[in-house]
């Protein structure tokens, strides 16, 4: 007798489990389908001013519509959170493609398009990708031969919400990303450690200005990396531009790496040693180094720089670094 009792009560206990784990279930899952409900994709035509004087916009443009301000906001919280893929698939589940998934869509088909061997196929292939992202993503026209995909706008919250020209409608406003021109200098990190590692993005854009004779590429395949002592413009730190492009015959396109490098710097009133490493995705590491300790003229070596496009390492020593 008292056996069964203590079986009825693992049974009762097993099953008020159960349904706290479904009641648990079920209250997220009702939440996230109220969440969504409060989002839906609409188009670019209903929310247009008359003029319609913006430049790659079309009436059928996809769009996400906010039922209100608080919607936005909680969904802007969420992705930030998000990681890239967390935020595809979120933004899959609604029917809806960002701008960053527009251009990381582009940015693949161009590295595909890099494979190719044959120089004609390869110019008839580049040629469709330019007209196919043609008004949508903006190229930089100061080198004709580099490719690379931007997208139109800079705003790094509708980059992840917005569609390819940066827009949402919150209630029936349609809304616009703070900086409609193309960022073509770069994503910039800001860095606390004395060891440095380059931190998530944040949204200052300082400007990058590089110190003439201060500049180390590497080599490996089709890849090129190159580093570029430099400093914050509108600040008071030291910084290194990283850039890697792929070539493939006469063009060239940027690419994501990760890097990472030591560094020694010194002066006659200072001497400065330093391990920095760059995280894929950001082009403008700044170094928790202010200026003022360095003074007007320096020496640097770099040792083992490295990147992820392939296994070369390079090093170089820069003497008598002006400061601009």
């Amino acid at each position: 007798m008292v056996q069964i009792k203590k079986i009825q009560a693992i049974a009762t206990g097993c099953l008020i489990l159960l349904l706290t784990m479904f009641a648990s279930c079920t209250n997220e899952e009702e939440a996230s389908v109220s969440e969504q409900a409060s989002i839906r994709v609409s188009t670019m035509g209903h929310f247009l001013p008359q003029t319609r004087s913006m430049s790659g916009i079309s009436d059928n443009m996809p769009v996400l519509q906010f039922k209100d301000e608080a919607t936005y906001n909680n969904t802007v919280n969420k992705l930030k959170t998000m990681s890239e893929k967390e935020r595809k698939v979120y933004m899959k589940t609604l029917g809806f493609t960002s701008a960053e998934q527009v251009l990381n869509t582009a940015d693949e088909e161009l590295d595909d398009i890099f494979e190719i061997e044959d120089e004609n196929i390869f110019k008839s292939s580049l040629s469709k990708f330019q007209e196919k992202y043609r008004g949508l993503l903006a190229f930089d026209e100061t080198d004709t031969y580099d490719v690379t995909p931007y997208l139109s706008f800079n705003d790094s919250i509708m980059n992840f919400v917005g569609n390819a020209k940066g827009y949402v409608v919150i209630g029936n406003h349609l809304v616009g990303p703070q900086n409609d021109t193309p960022n073509f200098t770069g994503t910039y990190t800001v860095t606390t450690k004395s060891n440095t590692r380059a931190s998530v993005p944040g949204p200052i854009q300082p400007g990058f200005r590089s110190f003439n004779g201060a500049s180390l590429t590497i080599k490996n395949g089709k890849y090129k990396s190159t580093m570029t002592l430099g400093r914050i413009v509108n600040g008071n730190s030291f910084a290194i531009e990283f850039v890697t492009k792929k070539k493939q015959f006469l063009w060239k396109k940027k690419v994501k790496a990760s890097y990472s490098l030591n560094l020694e710097m010194s002066s006659s009133k200072f001497h400065h040693s330093n391990i920095v490493t760059c995280p894929s995705g950001p082009t403008i590491c700044i170094l928790n180094l202010p200026i003022d300790f360095v003074g007007t003229v320096f020496d640097a070596s770099v040792t083992n720089f490295k990147s992820s496009r392939g296994s070369t390492i390079g090093s170089a020593t820069f003497k008598n670094i002006q400061v601009r």
